[in-house]
């Protein structure tokens, strides 16, 4: 290994998978919470339900999360966009097996690229990594 790839204060590459994986993950998730609502398709008597609201900050969390380990303070709002991506795909599948229906693989979609960026964020190297910014601050 090289004195760079060691290094504490250089961006290691998992830690950059991760926030690419993160930020492309970002993009079905907003697309599956944002479009049904800007077009009206999840309301009930003409009045937006409160869980609505809720769906649209799980893009923000992911990003968030991407943002918070690019800036090198840590992980878990990472994790925590990817449990809650995790979540709303389980719901999603839920609801579909009980009415009956099918949804294919968009639950899934939504669900793998956060969760594929939180399992690289507990890569030793990326652990190391952050461990030096609290050392070095």
């Amino acid at each position: 290994m090289t004195a760079s790839s060691t290094s504490p204060s250089r961006m290691p590459g998992t830690a950059i998978a991760a926030a690419g994986i993160g930020a492309l993950g970002v993009l079905p998730l907003t697309l599956v919470t944002v479009l049904p609502f800007l077009l009206g398709g999840v309301q009930s008597d003409d009045i937006r339900d409160w869980w609505v609201y809720a769906l649209l900050l799980l893009p923000v969390l992911q990003v968030f999360g991407v943002v918070w380990l690019v800036s090198r303070r840590g992980r878990w709002p990472l994790v925590a966009g990817a449990v809650a991506s995790l979540v709303f795909a389980l719901l999603v599948i839920g609801t579909a097996v009980s009415v009956g229906s099918d949804v294919g693989a968009t639950p899934v979609i939504v669900a793998v690229c956060p969760l594929v960026a939180a399992v690289l964020a507990f890569h030793p190297r990326v652990t190391a990594w952050l461990a030096g910014r609290r050392r070095a601050g």
